[in-house]
């Protein structure tokens, strides 16, 4: 009796020890996923901020910087909350530069052409008249 209780004991050791080493491989397999996102998303920043016109970027900068500094975080200790500031951080930016990027999209739209069609002729606006 006393062999078919240790044999018991040890069958749910060798279960547990396996699904912590599942549940440590899902943890690695999840935090990498959320580091290869977040640096994804860095890099779209990156691009993004290459095309903020000087102006806006100007009105900008400083608070991001200071933002991005003032970011409490204390990385060896691996907390989700800090990943959670960073998270919040990189959307707010995120959101200001794909803003500023459409604004900027919106001033630089090329004039329509309008065409206007009357019996049999068209009438083109002036610029595409006198080319």
């Amino acid at each position: 009796m006393e062999k078919s209780k240790k044999s018991r004991h040890e069958e749910l050791q060798l279960q547990l020890v396996s699904e912590l080493k599942s549940l440590r491989a899902a943890v690695r397999e999840t935090a990498g996923g959320f580091i290869l996102c977040k640096e994804s998303e860095i890099e779209t920043m990156l691009d993004y901020l290459l095309k903020i016109p000087p102006g806006k970027l100007k009105t900008v900068a400083r608070s991001w910087i200071r933002e991005t500094r003032a970011l409490k975080i204390k990385p060896a200790k691996g907390r989700i909350k800090d990943l959670k500031k960073i998270d919040t951080l990189l959307n707010e930016l995120h959101n200001y530069a794909i803003e500023a990027e459409d604004q900027e999209q919106k001033l630089k739209a090329p004039r329509k052409n309008h065409v206007i069609k009357s019996s049999n002729k068209k009438v083109t606006s002036p610029e595409k008249a006198s080319s």
